[in-house]
């Protein structure tokens, strides 16, 4: 297990009386016990402890060994989806258990079954327990279009606000060490902030304002999303929102950083399984020209008028030829969290609106990369990543000034 970066990582000595807290979806039986024995005999010396949240309001972790839940608890939401509301997160429960037992490792599962190809529970948990290292952000292998929020936005704009490439930072799972478990639990937004502390995408810019150790791991196959599927509109609203609450609590911070750098990373680094996917962009560009006639008064108040007049031009195109340049599409984002921070429109109706425009940029990039080899989907998605850096003085600008641009 070496990491694509010089940096290295050697087996965990055995850590005699060492605890290892392990979150989990309720409900999961008897998998509980066959995690336990898991993590126990791949870590001589610890022990493991599985928790799963039940009660109303906000979770509450009891020990799965021991009976306490039933079919009629009410069950902590999905891991898998990302972007869980910080009310609805189990995080500080976890944390806090963590450091109440004094673990030397916790992490946030998905019930949901991984890919047993790869050793995926040593490649998140032993980098903590190893010492090297206080988070491990997974990532995993999926379809060639699937994920596209995080190709289109979360992850472009995650790293160049934060300087760190976290292929996929908004995701659900994660392990922690228990220093920086106790440093989450001190931090002040838990009171000042309780709406959005906890969720995914303040764990992650909680993370890596810090000088904490940070990593990712490649666990293979992503696990499957029990829930149902979930509108476009919805999903980004759920996921971005959160991502611009982030921005703009950290806005001191992102605007002094400049590039990015590569995170050490560990297991076989393979986003796409290679296979061939058929995907239809006609129907994504006719909701973007259909988003330019209903909702143009909206993004009217938002975006400049060099851009809106860039949008017609895409919107002429012949089909098939819609494209919203990488440039172009990362000034829009940056004009969208200029207007969530300055609620220029109210944020859900915001949020919503701007889903036309994803999938304008969406439509474009599968008719790039529709033939493209592996290595040719990820050398687009690294375009599109420069792209938002070097469009980031722009958003420096916009947040400074954030009449400056408009009509």
């Amino acid at each position: 297990m070496q990491p694509t970066s010089p940096a290295t990582i050697t087996e965990p000595a055995p850590k005699a009386g060492g605890e290892i807290l392990v979150a989990v979806e309720a409900g999961v039986g008897s998998a509980a016990s066959s995690l336990r024995e898991r993590i126990a005999e791949r870590f001589p010396g610890c022990t493991a402890t599985i928790l799963v949240a039940a009660g109303a309001g906000e979770p509450v972790l009891v020990d799965a060994g021991h009976g306490s839940t039933s079919a009629r608890d009410p069950l902590m939401p999905g891991l898998v989806g990302g972007g869980i509301a910080g009310h609805l997160s189990v995080l500080r429960a976890l944390l806090g258990e963590a450091d109440r037992r004094g673990a030397v490792a916790a992490a946030l599962l998905s019930s949901g079954a991984h890919d047993e190809e790869a050793d995926w529970l040593a490649l998140l948990l032993q980098p903590v327990l190893a010492g090297t290292y206080d988070y491990v952000c997974p990532s995993y292998r999926r379809e060639r279009f699937d994920g596209m929020l995080n190709t289109a936005i979360v992850y472009p704009l995650v790293r160049a606000l934060f300087g760190r490439q976290l292929r996929q930072p908004i995701g659900g799972e994660s392990a922690v060490s228990l220093p920086l478990a106790r440093a989450l639990l001190r931090d002040p937004a838990w009171g000042s902030d309780p709406a959005h502390a906890g969720s995914d995408a303040w764990l992650v810019a909680s993370v890596l304002r810090g000088r904490f150790r940070v990593c990712q791991a490649w666990l293979g196959r992503r696990p499957e999303d029990p829930g149902p599927p979930e509108d476009a509109s919805h999903t980004l609203a759920r996921v971005v929102g959160p991502v611009f609450h982030e921005m703009d609590r950290h806005a001191e911070r992102w605007q002094r950083l400049e590039g990015s750098e590569p995170v050490p990373s560990f297991g076989c680094a393979e986003l796409l399984d290679g296979r061939r996917v058929e995907a239809d962009a006609r129907a994504l560009e006719e909701a973007f020209r259909l988003g330019l006639s209903e909702l143009g008064s909206v993004w009217g108040l938002v975006l400049p008028p060099a851009t809106l007049l860039a949008l017609r031009r895409c919107a002429a195109a012949p089909a098939g030829r819609v494209r919203l340049d990488d440039a172009l599409w990362a000034r829009i984002v940056y004009d969208f969290a200029v207007a969530h921070s300055i609620r220029t429109v109210e944020r859900r109706q915001l949020l919503h609106s701007m889903t036309p425009l994803y999938l304008g940029w969406v439509a474009g990039f599968i008719e790039d990369v529709q033939d493209a080899s592996v290595a040719g989907v990820e050398a687009r998605v690294e375009a599109l990543c420069l792209a938002f850096e070097r469009e980031k003085p722009y958003a420096v600008a916009r947040w400074r000034w954030p009449d400056g641009f408009n009509p």
